[in-house]
């Protein structure tokens, strides 16, 4: 029964512990990406970041860049349904098919070459994805759109973007 205690206790003690160094490697991988706070706040909403390694914790902001890019792409749907025909209806039906289409598969394979061990190509595709929500403010603000809730969605997945770059640029 004491041994039985003992052990109980031990992993009490234990426990802790191991939580803090993996939040302080969280910690310090977000550091190193220029955006911490954004980081730890998408780190943090994926309960696995805690027991993930350098490479889980890079998966885990490109998940977080694949949910942005649903968001992003969800207000470019409901802002176009919203206008009429024209120059900025036109923009926003070319964002949305690019962000769903073409930045979606590019950040699939950069999720898929992560897994792999291809790091290059996982930041090439970060960067690529990166290309079409940034394109896509450009030309929204050509035309004489703007939307401050939309382009502060985009400015965050640039920043998140970056930070999963940045992590993955130290494997």
């Amino acid at each position: 029964m004491k041994t039985m205690i003992k052990f109980l206790l031990l992993i009490l003690v234990i426990s802790p512990m191991s939580i803090c160094a993996e939040k302080d490697m969280m910690i310090n991988e977000c550091h190193n990406a220029d955006v911490p706070a954004i980081c730890m706040q998408c780190l943090e909403s994926d309960p696995n970041s805690i027991h993930a390694d350098h490479i889980g914790i890079a998966g885990i902001v490109i998940n977080c860049l694949e949910s942005h890019l649903h968001i992003i792409t969800n207000n470019i749907t409901n802002l176009s349904s919203k206008k009429d025909k024209g120059e900025v209806k036109t923009a926003l039906e070319i964002c949305k098919k690019d962000l769903s289409t073409n930045a979606s598969t590019i950040l699939s394979e950069a999720k898929t070459s992560l897994k792999t061990g291809d790091y290059d190509k996982t930041n090439k595709s970060t960067k690529l994805a990166l290309g079409f929500p940034l394109r896509c403010m450009f030309n929204l603000k050509r035309v004489k759109f703007t939307s401050p809730q939309l382009f502060g969605q985009i400015n965050i997945y640039a920043q998140l973007s970056n930070a999963a770059m940045r992590i993955i640029d130290r494997f």
